[in-house]
């Protein structure tokens, strides 16, 4: 059933109990207005039923093992992978994301307070599922406070053949830069290289199949939602990918290592300056690196010089640098 929200005050009566004003108020209330009431969800107003604006489709659950909350069971445990075609967003800043991307959002698990937040951001057939604070943490298996989350439904990331096609002309200029992730395994790393990734105006990256999950739970929310906004291209074979781009000379890819025979970051800023090719940075695991073989693959291989006592950055720290180094000489 739709129900409408309220303008600015709360859509439910903040307290589960149910005092002498409300308890006048309950007799005037129709069946399923004090089937609301009595799942522990307040006394609505009068206002907020009579309101048809920005209607959501509220559903009151109160059951724990209520299979449409099967997505948001158990967080915690919910393998980093994207092998069930489902991802949650927490949150209201990347639930916005999420609402204001190109991914589908199959439902949302919401505290009362947070209906007039929703109100005029979700879709009318969206499910709403109304819950106490007690049940969502008992649902996801941790101590959430932020009252919100939602489900949404994962669009195939594009081959990374892709990348070889014609661009549009406003994505063809040469100061643009995209990132491929190989092997990033940290949660952490992952949603901090793609903040600051879309903070400085990057939206594509190639993402091969042994780098953790970019819409998994803990990214989405390091990244806050930014993740949403990236354009996420399979990069299946690295190394036949980037043997291809050597043929075909389609980008300028740039290997981030420690090698002692690579040149220094700032070098390659002339290179890339000086030609109309988009520049793609590569980036390797946190312990290992860049396997030799994409090294070699690559058009050529930079490292940021650092201090002699330090003998390496985190991964999310080196894309950081060398993305703003990149766009700042193009």
């Amino acid at each position: 059933m739709v129900f409408p929200t309220r303008g600015s005050e709360g859509c439910f009566g903040q307290r589960s109990g149910v005092g002498s004003r409300s308890q006048a108020r309950l007799g005037r209330l129709s069946s399923r207005e004090k089937e609301l009431a009595g799942r522990g969800l307040g006394v609505p107003s009068r206002r907020f039923f009579s309101t048809r604006r920005c209607p959501l489709n509220i559903i009151p659950i109160t059951d724990p093992l209520d299979s449409r909350l099967s997505p948001y069971r158990d967080l915690k445990r919910q393998a980093a992978d994207r092998g069930d075609g489902y991802f949650i967003a927490e949150g209201r800043m990347v639930v916005q994301r999420l609402l204001a991307s190109d991914y589908p959002t199959v439902s949302i698990l919401a505290e009362p307070k947070r209906f007039d937040w929703l109100a005029g951001r979700v879709a009318a057939e969206t499910p709403v599922y109304a819950v106490s604070a007690a049940l969502i943490r008992a649902v996801v298996g941790f101590d959430f406070h932020r009252g919100l989350l939602a489900c949404g439904r994962r669009i195939p990331f594009t081959p990374a053949a892709g990348l070889f096609s014609p661009r549009p002309t406003h994505h063809s200029l040469p100061s643009e830069v995209a990132l491929a992730a190989i092997a990033i395994s940290d949660r952490e790393n992952l949603g901090s290289l793609i903040r600051t990734a879309a903070a400085l105006g990057i939206d594509r990256i190639a993402i091969d199949r042994r780098t953790i999950d970019p819409l998994c739970r803990r990214v989405l929310r390091v990244s806050m939602g930014a993740a949403l906004q990236i354009r996420w291209h399979d990069l299946a074979d690295p190394l036949a990918w980037l043997s291809q781009n050597q043929r075909g000379g389609d980008w300028t890819t740039v290997a981030m290592t420690l090698a002692e025979d690579s040149i220094p970051l700032y070098e390659v800023g002339r290179i890339t300056a000086a030609t109309t090719r988009p520049t793609m940075i590569v980036l390797g695991n946190e312990g290992d690196g860049l396997p030799l073989d994409l090294q070699a693959a690559c058009t050529v291989r930079a490292s940021i010089p650092m201090s002699p006592t330090i003998d390496s950055l985190n991964v999310s720290v080196a894309g950081a640098i060398a993305i703003y180094e990149l766009l700042r000489s193009n």
